[in-house]
Formats: structure tokens, sequence, C-alpha cells
């Protein structure tokens, strides 16, 4: 990396590793919560649920479509690949 840096720097650039905000960083880590089924009753999950990320059924959080796609953006930006292994399977088809 600090080759690209130093190479960055020769041109008059900035290299930049971009961040999460802490919005960003609050919704992936509710999503990540309902993907794991980890007991979490937070306002983000609240948020999540009314944003159209996850849905409530029967005594438990779910993930919609809508909640994977922003899973997969959120963590495309923050250099993570976390996925279900039916995901998997979708993109290989």
């Amino acid at each position: 990396m600090q080759k690209q840096h130093c190479l960055a720097a020769m041109i008059g650039r900035t290299y930049r590793i971009m961040a999460l905000s802490n919005k960003q960083n609050q919704r992936l880590g509710a999503i990540l919560s309902v993907m794991l089924k980890e007991e979490a009753h937070s306002p983000a999950i609240g948020q999540i649920i009314t944003d159209g990320f996850a849905q409530k059924k029967d005594d438990s959080v779910e993930i919609t479509d809508k909640g994977l796609d922003e899973k997969n953006r959120l963590c495309t930006l923050a250099g993570l690949n976390i996925r279900y292994s039916s995901e998997n399977n979708i993109d290989e088809k």
C-alpha cells in the first residue's frame, strides 16, 4: 500500500480509502445482526425495518431483497465481502 501512496503523491493525487459514515455503520451493523439472527432490540433495528431493509415475521426479523442490496452496497464501500451462501448460488447462475 505504501507504493500506491508514494505513486499517488508523485502524480500529485491524494490516496484515500473510503470509510462509512456513522449512519452507514449503524445501518450495516443492524443488517448484519439481523442476518446472523442475533438478539438485538436497538433503535437501529427498528430503523432498518422502517426503511424496508428488514421485515418482522412472527417473532423474528428477516432481511428483505432491498436489505440485501443495501448490505452489499455498504460492504463494497467498506471493502468487505460478507454474503449468505445462497447469495453465492444466485451469482453463479
